[in-house]
C-alpha cells in the first residue's frame, strides 16, 4: 500500500487503517442487526436487574417489564397499584456493539485469545448494564425524595450520579483497553525497534526496511 505521493506506507499506518476499516464495517453491520438483537438482550438484562432490585430493596417497590426492546420500570405506590417511573430504550445497551468491533479489529491477537477476552468482557459489561439499571433508578428515587438516604449521600448525590454515568459510558473502552494493552504495547515496541534499526542503517549507508509486527491479522 502506498501513500498519496506514491511512497510506501509505514507498517504502523497500514495497521491503523486496517483497524479502522474492520471496526467501521463491524459497527455498521451490527447497527443494522441491532433491532433484532436488542429484544433478547433486553430480556436478559431485565432478569438480572430484577434480581438486583430484590437484593437491594426492602420492601421491593420496583417492577420491571419488557416491552419488545424497551425496559420499563414501575414503582409500587399502593396495594395493587403501580405507576410508570422511567424506561430504557433499545440503544441503552448499544455499547456492546463498539466493544465487539474493537476486539474484532484489534491486530496481532489470535482468534482463541480474541474470543476468550471478548466473552469475558461481554460478561463484565452485562453485569455493568444490569448494575447501572439498579443504581441509576435507586439514585433517581433518592434525588426526588422517594427513598431516604444518609446525609453524606444526600450532599453528594449529583456527584454519585455523574460517577455512575461516566463509568457506564467508559466501560466498553476500559474493558477493551485492559484486555488488549499488552498487544498494543508489543506493537509499539516492535515498530519502535524497526524505526531505530532503519535509522541506524541509513546512518551507516545501508538500506533497512524493518519488519511488520504481525503478518496478517493473527500472531
Amino acid at each position: 500500500m502506498r501513500g498519496p505521493r506514491g511512497r510506501e506506507m509505514k507498517p504502523w499506518m497500514k495497521m491503523v487503517l486496517r483497524f479502522l476499516a474492520i471496526f467501521t464495517v463491524v459497527v455498521v453491520v451490527m447497527t443494522v442487526a441491532w433491532p433484532m438483537i436488542a429484544p433478547t438482550y433486553t430480556r436478559w438484562i431485565t432478569g438480572a436487574a430484577r434480581a438486583g432490585f430484590h437484593w437491594v430493596e426492602a420492601p421491593n417497590v420496583s417492577v420491571l417489564e419488557v416491552r419488545t426492546d424497551e425496559l420499563w420500570v414501575y414503582r409500587i405506590v399502593g396495594p395493587a397499584q403501580i405507576t410508570p417511573f422511567t424506561y430504557f430504550d433499545r440503544y441503552t445497551f448499544f455499547a456492546i456493539v463498539p466493544l465487539i468491533a474493537l476486539f474484532l479489529a484489534t491486530p496481532g491477537l489470535g482468534w482463541m485469545k480474541r474470543l476468550a477476552r471478548l466473552c469475558i468482557s461481554l460478561g463484565i459489561l452485562f453485569l455493568v448494564h444490569a448494575g447501572y439499571i439498579v443504581v441509576s433508578v435507586r439514585l433517581a428515587y433518592a434525588a426526588i425524595g422517594l427513598t431516604s438516604v444518609g446525609p453524606f449521600v444526600a450532599r453528594t448525590l449529583d456527584g454519585w450520579q455523574t460517577v455512575v454515568r461516566v463509568l457506564w459510558d467508559a466501560a466498553p473502552l476500559a474493558l477493551w483497553a485492559a484486555f488488549t494493552a499488552r498487544v498494543w504495547s508489543r506493537h509499539l515496541r516492535t515498530y519502535r525497534g524497526n524505526a531505530e534499526a532503519e535509522g541506524k542503517a541509513h546512518r551507516t549507508g545501508t538500506v533497512g526496511w524493518g519488519t511488520e509486527a504481525s503478518k496478517g491479522w493473527e500472531s
